[in-house]
């Protein structure tokens, strides 16, 4: 059921692409909080060591009025004297620059308790309903805490310091870390790849399964097919994806093999129904051979009725050939106009001789890539044909316009009924059965028509009489 393992597999690639890009983001969108923390600390450093410098000392109420600014960033200072202003250890100010420092190893036991606390209270507002009373508020009723808090986050994790000589000290700024937020981004994404999981794979069976049972039913339909029932079409009347396109595609090859197989049927009929006057007659001379005084008048009549059966064979052999495609190793630059030239001097008498004419028309002969040998024959199949055909007094025209060429008569033309059948091999008009030939002249200009890709037409006057076969070469 590869449909169905198909399914299965894209909704485990879009699971694992869902889970990949989710990682992605969070690394993306954790290094960006990074940054903005980094850039937040810098700002802020900027600012005090400015405001510092200006005031030329470190006042006690620096640090002791607000640890914490409205973008969340807090700082210290470490005196000259070593007395440290602020709620973090002295270790703090050994750093230089941008530094991690876990919350253990940045903030003195008081303040850390107090942040212990400030996050168990941030826990349980965000569990409750939230209020006007915020961290601030629960710093009066804890009585312990020693600075505001403008900011939520977790409890965590390592926290962003920044530090420096400012005056005859130092000065550390710090802000919480992001790996809380990039820990919590995470969780979210594996619940949401657990969540969308089920519903993912349920999707991919349904269409999974749809999709197997329409191969199903174009597999059932191909062994339907394969036991003869060609009449059979698998494709809907509305093409909506690739599985309905291949549908019709294998109703089209269906369609082509109904008509092979039937243009065989019919060619087949017309193989015995041909040769079975020569083979009765050849086998009458062979009869009458013995008992007839003059054997000599039936044995050349029975070597004709076989140099007959030959002939035809010879000529099916060809078209077989030419169908093959195998011809086209031969091609070469032909001159139309020479051909044509070429083969009306030889058939204008012909033509006389059966009390008709046979005119040509030259026009910007064109030069194309082609068999000259098969250029002939198709000419003068086309117009033995209409010799043989249109009757005593006809009309016959030759015209070659660029590479179209056309032989125009005005005999009886054919009924409408028939006409899309005068070109498959050995089929004649029922008129025509008493004259001579085989039933191939036609076939064999199809074929090499079709060898040569020149497009074939038969067209026909309004009274239904004269007949115009039109040949156009494709140019080089």
């Amino acid at each position: 059921m590869s449909a169905l393992r198909q399914a299965i597999a894209l909704s485990l690639a879009f699971l694992v692409l869902l889970t990949l890009g989710g990682l992605l983001l969070d690394d993306v969108i954790t290094e960006e909080f990074r940054a903005e923390t980094e850039e937040a600390l810098r700002e802020e450093y900027q600012r005090i060591s400015d405001r510092l410098t200006r005031e030329g000392r470190f006042p006690e109420e620096i640090v002791t009025a607000e640890v914490f600014s409205d973008s969340g960033v807090g700082y210290a200072v470490l005196r000259a004297d070593g007395k440290v202003l602020g709620p973090v250890l002295r270790g703090a100010f050994d750093s230089q620059g941008f530094d991690i420092l876990e919350a253990e190893a940045l903030f003195q036991p008081k303040a850390l308790e107090t942040l212990d606390r400030i996050f168990d209270l941030i826990d349980e507002d965000d569990e409750e309903e939230p209020s006007d009373s915020g961290p601030a508020a629960e710093e009066t009723a804890a009585g312990q805490l020693a600075f505001d808090v403008a900011f939520e986050s977790e409890a965590d994790l390592g926290w962003r310091i920044y530090s420096g000589a400012v005056l005859d000290g130092h000065l550390v700024v710090y802000a919480p870390g992001v790996s809380a937020f990039g820990s919590d981004l995470t969780s979210v994404i594996l619940v949401f790849v657990v969540i969308l999981s089920l519903p993912a794979l349920i999707i991919g069976l349904i269409f999974g399964i749809r999709a197997q049972r329409r191969l199903n039913r174009i597999g059932a339909g191909f062994d339907r097919i394969a036991d003869g029932e060609l009449d059979l079409r698998l494709a809907p009347k509305v093409i909506r994806d690739d599985i309905d396109e291949l549908a019709a595609r294998i109703d089209g090859a269906t369609e082509r093999l109904q008509a092979s197989i039937r243009q065989m049927s019919d060619f087949s009929a017309n193989i015995a129904h041909d040769l079975r006057t020569p083979l009765t007659r050849l086998r009458l001379h062979l009869d009458q051979a013995d008992e007839a005084e003059d054997q000599t008048a039936h044995r050349e009549a029975a070597i004709a009725q076989m140099d007959d059966i030959i002939a035809i064979f010879g000529a099916i052999q060809r078209i077989a050939r030419m169908q093959s495609q195998g011809r086209r190793d031969g091609f070469a630059a032909v001159d139309l106009g020479v051909v044509v030239e070429q083969v009306h001097e030889i058939y204008e008498a012909v033509a006389q001789d059966a009390g008709q004419s046979l005119s040509c028309r030259i026009t910007n002969a064109a030069t194309i890539h082609a068999d000259r040998s098969l250029i002939m024959q198709l000419l003068a199949n086309l117009i033995e044909n209409a010799i043989r055909h249109a009757g005593e007094g006809a009309r016959i025209a030759i015209d070659l316009s660029g590479s179209r060429l056309a032989v125009t008569d005005d005999g009886p033309g054919i009924p409408e009924a028939e006409r899309g059948r005068v070109l498959d091999p050995l089929y004649r008009l029922d008129r025509s059965r008493n004259t001579a030939g085989a039933g191939l002249g036609l076939a064999m200009v199809k074929a090499i028509a079709e060898l040569h890709e020149a497009e074939l037409a038969l067209m026909y006057s309004a009274d239904e009489r004269g007949l115009h076969i039109e040949v156009r070469f494709p140019q080089p």
